[in-house]
């Protein structure tokens, strides 16, 4: 059994731990882990492609899209033709630089002018591609909504509407890029369509559970099976089909599924680099290491955040005298009922907050974690660490935290009393981490 915690060393091991993980799913690091070159010569998922004299393009999109470049620079250097990154606004820090690279900010998570723009500027890149040429697309999180060109007859405003109201609904991202991928040109494997005959070699830095690749930034580079119906069908589910631009109803109105004709290349490489179980793992390794048994209880959760916080709560609550420190890792999502501050982290956070206070549970610190530094909308926080005392100290403010839960005004609350978890972002988005670090002293 190792030393108990005080609450400050309990969230020194919640950072500690928290670097840990996202050093392992650094976006630089891992592309020039998975991609080697050598006389001309790419190896990648144990493939190796010559590349002779063909052109090599890079297509960076995500909020990992400036690391992931970086990364490929440091392998491939001057023998990339022309790049372009398309990335989150705010995750291109200051002071890079990719020769080499056309670099654009545009919205996330709702799509906006700038991506389709930069969107036109991709598309334009590979339209002369040969069977000799080379597209490398450096995939992640935060893609489906950054790379669009919407489909014929649809604006931009048209996916706005759309994606705003399922987000507002709680839907988690796997219905939401089901339902964007019939809506646009590039995703579902349009993007790879557009590269037409030249071999496309896919990295991917995951932040879809499961890692479907049809659902990873909405599967530009995969193929998929064109299902209308079934969008209809989610956006019925979560009350935004009456709601939607007529446009959007008529063109899902279309017909049924079919199978969508690609581009096939027999060099064609799709990998999974790094995702959000080897990111926890990463965290649990260092938990371990410090001499504290430590016990990962969810993979891939997801669910209404207040209630996983609330659970996870009793989770640890339940654990064996001997268990220091549980771990999980998943994507909670929140049904937008107020018109506060807070993101899916904080919100995670404050239920479990509220949790221990009725409890009277004084044994557990729980944090809440987005890998992409960033929780929505509490900029500048990844969520939030929290432990018994949070709930006294907002009663100390004369803050109600209950009804700053039901008002989604959990950032708010949390910043008051200094519960946040401060964080630029990190460059990298492979979902959400959550911890609890147990701090009763034991003899």
């Amino acid at each position: 059994m190792s030393d108990a915690l005080d609450l400050s060393g309990a969230r020194d091991l919640i950072a500690e731990m928290f670097a840990a993980g996202i050093a392992f799913a650094d976006p630089r690091v891992a592309v020039r882990s998975h991609l080697a070159f050598h006389d001309g010569a790419i190896t990648v998922g144990g493939k190796r492609i010559i590349l002779g004299d063909g052109r090599v393009v890079a297509l960076a999109v995500g909020k990992a899209a400036v690391p992931m470049a970086l990364g490929l620079r440091d392998v491939l250097g001057d023998r990339i033709d022309a790049g372009i990154v398309l990335t989150k606004d705010g995750h291109v820090p200051p002071g890079v630089a990719l020769p080499g690279f056309i670099v654009r900010e545009a919205s996330h998570p709702v799509p906006d002018e700038r991506g389709v723009r930069a969107t036109r500027e991709v598309l334009d890149l590979v339209s002369d591609l040969g069977p000799e040429d080379t597209a490398i697309a450096l995939i992640s999180g935060g893609g489906s909504a950054l790379l669009e060109a919407p489909a014929d007859d649809l604006s931009v405003a048209d996916i706005q509407a759309v994606t705003s109201a399922m987000l507002r609904a709680g839907a988690p991202i796997q219905d939401l890029n089901a339902v964007r991928s019939e809506l646009s040109l590039v995703k579902g494997g349009g993007l790879r369509r557009a590269i037409g005959p030249a071999r496309c070699l896919s990295l991917i830095l995951s932040d879809v559970l499961g890692n479907d690749p049809t659902v990873i930034a909405s599967g530009p580079t995969v193929e998929r099976r064109v299902d209308p119906a079934r969008a209809v069908a989610l956006l019925e589910r979560y009350g935004a089909l009456d709601s939607a631009p007529a446009a959007i109803r008529a063109w899902l109105g279309r017909g049924s599924g079919s199978a969508a004709s690609g581009v096939a290349n027999p060099d064609d490489v799709w990998a999974v680099m790094a995702d959000n179980a080897s990111f926890v793992q990463a965290m649990a390794d260092v938990a371990q290491a410090r001499g504290h048994r430590t016990e990962i209880v969810w993979r891939a959760i997801e669910g209404e955040a207040r209630e996983r916080g609330a659970a996870f709560v009793e989770l640890c609550a339940g654990m064996p005298e001997d268990v220091d420190v549980v771990l999980g890792g998943g994507e909670t999502t929140v049904t937008v009922r107020g018109e506060g501050v807070g993101g899916r982290n904080t919100e995670f956070a404050l239920a479990a907050a509220i949790a221990l206070d009725a409890t009277g549970d004084n044994d557990w610190s729980i944090a809440s974690l987005a890998s992409d530094g960033d929780d929505g909308g509490n900029r500048g926080a990844a969520g939030a660490v929290v432990d018994a005392g949070t709930i006294e100290r907002s009663r100390a403010l004369g803050l109600d935290a209950e009804a700053a839960l039901a008002a989604n005004d959990s950032g708010t609350l949390l910043a008051a009393t200094g519960d946040l978890f401060r964080c630029d972002p990190t460059g990298t988005n492979v979902n959400d981490a959550y911890i609890g670090v147990r701090v009763r002293r034991r003899s």
